[in-house]
């Protein structure tokens, strides 16, 4: 009996990874044991590691997945949730779009979403939309959480000349304190 072909696309943004779990390892674990118990052979991997969901762009590995699919390498791309695929309903439905159109299915294999049906459809636009407002939801409070400790006059991260960021606090880095980062004339010479 021949093996069907498969791609997995794995995804995990550096916040998710340190607050919710998530591996790329574990991703791929799960993808290659559904794939296993599915007579499915893995032929190819895209890795987005420690990129956002937010946009298609900024994701090389997914634009390489979109590049590719009508090469005919794969029959399926196999995810282990909707929003490892997208967190922007709008590019949810443009790469399901693009799968459909060169006839490859999409599993979820945490989320059983038949994509051959208007039912299986209508659910998936729904998760898409629950993946977006979800993302909203986290910025909507990193930046509440981030104007607070402004207001209390803690370090919110980013490089400050002149400091150094230790366990979350600022301490004065004597090598750079002494230097001005605009000279006192405002122009500096280039001799």
């Amino acid at each position: 009996m021949n093996k069907k072909t498969a791609a997995i696309y794995v995804r995990v943004s550096t916040e998710e990874q340190a607050t919710e779990g998530f591996s790329i390892q574990a991703q791929i674990s799960e993808l290659e044991r559904y794939a296993l118990q599915n007579n499915l052979e893995i032929v190819e991997r895209y890795i987005d590691e420690g990129f956002s969901g937010k946009t298609i762009e900024g994701r090389p590995q997914m634009r390489r997945l979109l590049k590719e699919v009508s090469q005919g390498k794969f029959q399926s791309v196999l995810i282990y949730r909707t929003d490892r695929l997208s967190r922007k309903t709008k590019d949810s439905l443009e790469i399901i779009e693009i799968l459909q159109k060169n006839n490859i299915q999409l599993f979820s294999i945490t989320e059983k979403v038949d994509l051959s049906n208007p039912v299986g459809i209508a659910m998936f636009q729904i998760m898409s939309s629950i993946n977006e407002l979800e993302r909203n939801t986290i910025i909507t409070r990193v930046k509440m959480g981030m104007t607070e400790r402004a207001k209390q006059g803690k370090y919110n991260g980013g490089i400050v000349l002149g400091y150094q960021a230790v366990n979350k606090e600022l301490i004065i880095d004597e090598d750079e304190a002494h230097i001005d980062s605009v000279p006192s004339s405002g122009v500096k010479s280039i001799s």
